[in-house]
């Protein structure tokens, strides 16, 4: 499948270094607060508040561990103009030659310019040069991963196998 060319500048992709995670944390924050706003609405308050109330905390508590020097993942960075752009993790279970993408997001201020399906063809190959013979990703099937979708495909995801995650409040009266 092709893809469309990256239409923002000269973007590069190197390893994470320390001084990185402000602004990893920065663009992780703006790419899931449509997606965690999203599933607020999907469940409903009652569920929401509870299921979701420390979502984004969670998630950057997720994304310092990511990054932490003692993590197994490995997390590359996305630069364009000489500001970071996107970043991008991974995983390789050596065993059954499994490389996993897991937390990533592009910056919305410069979502739609192909960098994510750019980027995700520049880690699978990296996974498969690192031992890697199938590769895998989760997403949601909600309408705010829709761009997170589109973005694997061209970057050659498929077939998926669907999942649902169903929630039930367990308050008197809910049976």
């Amino acid at each position: 499948m092709t893809t469309p060319p990256v239409t923002t500048p000269s973007p590069t992709i190197r390893p994470f270094v320390a001084d990185d995670l402000p602004a990893l944390q920065r663009i992780r924050e703006a790419a899931f607060a449509p997606v965690f706003r999203s599933f607020r609405e999907i469940v409903g308050p009652q569920i929401a508040m509870h299921a979701f109330a420390a979502a984004d905390t969670d998630q950057a508590r997720l994304l310092d561990d990511i990054c932490d020097a003692g993590s197994a993942h490995r997390v590359r960075v996305v630069e364009a103009a000489g500001q970071v752009v996107g970043f991008v993790t991974f995983t390789i279970n050596a065993s059954d030659q499994v490389g996993e993408i897991g937390l990533n997001a592009v910056d919305p201020a410069h979502a739609g310019r192909g960098i994510g399906s750019w980027m995700y063809r520049l880690v699978l190959a990296e996974m498969q040069a690192l031992g890697a013979v199938v590769a895998t990703v989760g997403v949601g099937g909600d309408p705010s991963h829709a761009a997170a979708r589109s973005a694997y495909s061209k970057a050659g995801f498929g077939p998926g196998i669907p999942s649902l995650t169903l929630y039930r409040l367990l308050a008197p009266g809910t049976d």
